[in-house]
């Protein structure tokens, strides 16, 4: 990804700016006088006889061009120029505040309770806007007073001309009053991009009252009430203990799981707390909370989390019942669960080997035990390309289902067939050892290059399907990550001819210097096209790159969301694509770690517990 064309301004202090011509003369290119002799002073002037001979100098002036007085048109001072701001003084608007990472606050321990731990949430009172304003013009600086040119008529006429020349020079960029650099202009069609002003919904909605009154359902789309702005629905506390080490959220259906680190009094070691919690009305319902000693570190993180069975919640060494909260220890210990299926539990020790495990009457037994080529310690977290689902490892079905291992991007791919254990490297396109990309599919994996150029399919088994070539990364679309599964055919069309066709849609940045935001829905390949709002100008780049952390289209292109827009700006946004303005908020960019749920409700978990955030017209 590269980052060549972005706009920068110079902090060289000692850069010439186009003011700086009327306080400094000296950068003007004076040609030399022509040699007079030894002139005398000017008090003996008089006493020069050939001065009179001057007299026939007006043969030579042009007549139709009059001319000024010498004396009065010096005694003028040249207007005051207006302070045209090079490059490094440009005004530019005033950033949306990006969360900042604060240390978390200790609070006093919250002792267990089976009722959920809800903070009474206020009437919603009219909230404040966050303006983007530019920066105040500087004041121009004083100009020098002219000076009077010695009284000799021949040098009197080459200051005139070296005047005018400099007027010819200057005047152009003293044309208009300001300089709007390309990244703060607006196209023919960006009537809303002239408002810069950032809100958290949209005006005339009445105060919203607390609590959630959507669907609670995820239909892989993002509800169009979006386009109203981004309101709080409820926060909910969990025990200190829990938010000093950041807990883990897994959701399934209308249930939010959440683990992390606890303590058992009279007991050494760790412990870990599990919370399940029903999201589906006004507010969260506690089902169960329950604490249980590990063998494992509590706090350390992996990707995937979570490991789903069909009753069965795999986190770390515990194995917990989804309907009781009941925790019982695995005997994998350090090992990490990354994926379930058929009764096999697939663990892998950040190291060097992966094992299969299943559970019958009562005791758990290993099936298999696998060398692998050397892993990473923090699992699938910048595992592929982010279009599968987040912790997504398992591809096939049957006795056809393998996983892949998380190893290096730079060592060669490789995957476990959950069964047999018999473990296949895939080949890489390219020189091997440079780096690569692996993408699983939900019937394979697709393999790229490092410049994303170059790919390769493989079924499940590790048997190659096809070979392809890329647009490479800075030609791919951002893709709406709405939590399903592509399939191998899928990537490839994608990765060829930018079509997501398991997705709502794309969005690109198009256009050269003004960029505008381009949405394809994937249901009629319609385009829809919007500028990209007044307070995100400042920070397109020249190239109108763009990589998001994470975006989402609504099935009818009337609303986006982005996560990180610009590298520049860290913020998460709502963007009203068929009116203009732009939505966000202090609280909804404080988490760290955020999910959606449902179609219309994101959860963020902050520094101490909970914040469910919904559609402000909800």
């Amino acid at each position: 990804m590269s980052n060549d064309d972005l706009h920068h301004t110079s902090d060289d202090p000692t850069r010439a700016h186009p003011s700086d011509a009327w306080d400094d003369m000296s950068q003007v290119d004076i040609p030399a006088l022509p040699d007079f002799g030894n002139l005398p002073g000017v008090e003996n002037l008089p006493e020069l006889a050939p001065l009179p001979e001057l007299e026939a100098l007006p043969e030579l002036t042009m007549p139709e061009v009059a001319m000024p007085d010498l004396d009065e048109f010096l005694a003028v001072a040249p207007p005051a120029p207006i302070d045209v701001p090079g490059p490094d003084a440009l005004p530019a608007a005033e950033p949306v505040p990006a969360h900042t990472n604060t240390a978390s606050q200790t609070r006093a321990r919250t002792a267990p309770t089976a009722s959920p731990r809800m903070t009474p949430t206020a009437k919603q009172a009219p909230r404040p806007t966050i303006t983007f304003e530019p920066m105040p013009a500087r004041t121009p600086r004083a100009s020098a007073p002219a000076q009077k040119s010695p009284h000799l008529l021949l040098t009197s006429i080459i200051w005139i001309i070296l005047i005018s020349v400099g007027f010819s020079i200057i005047a152009p960029g003293h044309r208009t009053s300001s300089w709007i650099p390309w990244s703060q202009q607006t196209s023919s069609s960006a009537s809303t991009q002239a408002d810069t002003e950032v809100r958290e919904h949209a005006e005339g909605l009445p105060p919203r009252l607390p609590g959630y009154r959507g669907s609670a359902t995820n239909t892989h789309s993002m509800s169009p009430q979006w386009a109203s702005g981004v309101a709080t629905a409820w926060t909910l506390e969990l025990p200190t203990e829990m938010t000093q080490f950041g807990p883990q959220m897994f959701a399934e259906g209308q249930i939010l799981y959440i683990a992390g680190y606890a303590t058992i009094e009279g007991q050494n070691g760790s412990a870990i707390r599990t919370l399940a919690y029903d999201l589906s009305g006004k507010e969260p319902t506690l089902l169960w909370e329950t604490v249980g000693p590990t063998e494992s570190s509590a706090i350390k993180t992996y990707s995937p989390a979570f490991v789903s069975g069909e009753n069965q919640l795999f986190f770390h060494d515990l194995v917990i019942d989804k309907a009781t909260g009941e925790q019982t220890q695995a005997p994998w210990g350090r090992e990490f669960p990354i994926a379930q299926a058929d009764g096999i539990v697939v663990t892998c020790s950040t190291t060097s080997s992966c094992s299969g495990w299943t559970h019958t009457s009562g005791e758990w037994t290993n099936l298999w035990t696998t060398p692998t080529n050397p892993q990473v310690g923090y699992g699938f977290a910048t595992q592929g390309l982010g279009y599968a689902p987040k912790g997504a490892v398992l591809a096939g079905t049957g006795t056809h289902a393998s996983v892949l291992v998380p190893s290096s991007y730079q060592e060669s791919p490789q995957i476990i067939n959950i069964h047999t254990g018999e473990a296949t490297t895939l080949p890489e396109p390219g020189t091997p050892g440079t780096g690569h990309y692996v993408e699983v599919g939900s019937d394979g994996f697709i393999v790229l290059d490092i410049g994303k150029k170059q790919g390769m399919a493989f079924d499940s088994e590790g048997t190659l399907q096809s070979t392809f070539t890329a647009k490479g990364q800075v030609d791919l679309p951002a893709v709406s990550r709405d939590g399903t599964y592509p399939s191998t055919a899928d990537l490839t069309t994608f990765m060829t001819y930018q079509r997501a066709n398991w997705s709502t849609g794309t969005v690109d940045l198009v256009g050269e210097k003004d960029c505008s935001i381009e949405i394809t829905l994937t249901s009629d390949g319609s385009t829809h096209t919007t500028p990209v709002p007044g307070a995100l100008s400042p920070f397109m780049t020249s190239s109108c790159y763009f990589e998001p952390k994470e975006v989402r289209v609504s099935a009818d292109a009337s609303v986006l969301y982005a996560d990180t827009f610009t590298y520049q700006d860290k913020s998460r946004f709502f963007i009203d694509t068929v009116n203009g303005p732009i939505y966000t908020s202090p609280e909804l960019n404080a988490p760290e770690q955020i999910m959606w749920v449902f179609d219309d409700m994101i959860i963020g978990m902050t520094e101490s517990g909970l914040k469910a955030f919904v559609p402000a017209s909800s």
